[in-house]
């Protein structure tokens, strides 16, 4: 999927190679109690400080984070609902160029 390679891990440490769209929305879906997290890493990235993490809120909202290398370059946003989240998610994973529009990104951690 997309123009990067991608592994997808999720809490307990299971990791996914190239995931698809599918993939990925069924890992959003199960995002809960006990397995709160899904990071999808840049593996073709220079360095492994490229990637997308989201974290299910007990009150499921998404906070959702990426980071493009340096610290300075960690951002933070958070989506509504499953279906907002996974269009973000599929946007930068998929390289799209307006993945980042109507959010309100703030850097992380707030400085």
């Amino acid at each position: 999927m997309g123009e990067w390679a991608l592994r997808a891990t999720i809490a307990g440490g299971r990791s996914y190679d190239a995931p698809n769209e599918a993939l990925l929305s069924r890992l959003l879906g199960e995002l809960g109690p006990g397995n709160q997290f899904l990071v999808i890493d840049r593996v073709d990235a220079p360095t492994d400080e490229h990637y997308m993490q989201v974290y299910r809120e007990v009150d499921g909202t998404y906070v959702i984070e990426y980071r493009e290398g340096a610290a300075n370059r960690h951002f933070e946003t958070v989506g509504a609902d499953l279906r907002a989240t996974f269009t973000v998610l599929t946007g930068w994973a998929t390289g799209s160029p307006d993945w980042r529009d109507g959010r309100d990104w703030r850097q992380w951690p707030v400085p």
